[in-house]
C-alpha cells in the first residue's frame, strides 16, 4: 500500500493573512481625518478651512503611508511564498506586524499632539523596532531556504539592516532636538545598503538553520 505524500507546509496563507492586515492597518490610517472632514461639514467650513486645522493631521497619514507601503514593498520582496513554514517565522512576523498594524495609532497621536520627546519616540521608535525585526526576518527567511536548497539572495538583509541603522539613527537625533524632518536623513537609505555590501556586512553565505540542518 503507497503512502500519499502530505503537501509541505508554505508560507502562502501566512503572506494571505499578512497582506490583509496591512491593508487594513493603511486603511485605518484616514480614519482621523474622516472624523475631521465630519466635524468641518457640521461647523460650516469650507476646504481651507479644513487643510488649515488638520495639516499636521494630513502630513502624518502621507507619511506613514508611504512608510508602510515601503515596509510592505521590502517584506514582500522577502518573504516569498514556497519557503518551508514553522512555527519560529510565524512568531515572528507576528511580532512585525504588531510593529504595522500600530501605526495608526502613533499616527493619530502625532497628528493629534505637539511635537515633544514622548510622541517623536513612540512613532520613530516604532519604525526602528519595525525596521530591526524585518532585518531578522530577513536573515531567518535567507537561512530558511538555504537549509531547503531553494534560491535566495544573500544580500536580502541588507535593506532592512540600512533601513534600522536609520531609523535608530533619527530616533536618537529627534530625541536631542524634536522633529520629524530627521526622517529626511532616511533618503541616504540606499547609500547605506551600498555601503554594508561593499564592505562585507551583509552578503556572506548563511550559517545552516539549526532547526533543519
Amino acid at each position: 500500500m503507497n503512502e500519499t505524500k502530505l503537501p509541505e507546509n508554505t508560507s502562502e496563507r501566512l503572506i494571505a493573512f499578512l497582506d490583509a492586515a496591512i491593508a487594513i492597518a493603511l486603511t485605518l490610517l484616514i480614519l482621523p481625518l474622516m472624523e475631521g472632514v465630519s466635524e468641518a461639514t457640521g461647523e460650516g467650513h469650507g476646504i481651507v478651512e479644513y487643510f488649515d486645522e488638520h495639516l499636521s493631521q494630513l502630513v502624518a497619514f502621507m507619511i506613514s503611508f508611504v512608510i508602510i507601503a515601503m515596509f510592505w514593498r521590502m517584506h514582500h520582496a522577502i518573504l516569498l511564498p514556497d519557503t518551508p513554514a514553522d512555527r519560529r517565522r510565524t512568531t515572528l512576523q507576528f511580532a512585525w506586524l504588531f510593529t504595522i498594524v500600530v501605526m495608526p495609532v502613533v499616527t493619530a497621536l502625532v497628528g493629534g499632539m505637539d511635537t515633544g520627546r514622548i510622541i517623536v519616540a513612540c512613532y520613530i521608535g516604532t519604525l526602528a523596532v519595525s525596521s530591526l525585526l524585518l532585518f531578522v526576518i530577513a536573515v531567518v527567511e535567507r537561512r530558511k531556504r538555504a537549509s531547503a536548497g531553494l534560491p535566495y539572495p544573500v544580500t536580502m538583509p541588507a535593506g532592512p539592516l540600512a533601513m534600522a541603522i536609520g531609523f535608530a539613527l533619527v530616533l536618537v537625533l529627534a530625541l536631542i532636538v524634536p522633529s520629524y524632518f530627521w526622517l529626511f536623513l532616511m533618503a541616504l537609505t540606499g547609500f547605506v545598503r551600498i555601503g554594508l555590501i561593499r564592505w562585507g556586512v551583509v552578503g556572506r553565505e548563511p550559517a545552516p538553520d539549526p532547526v533543519t540542518a
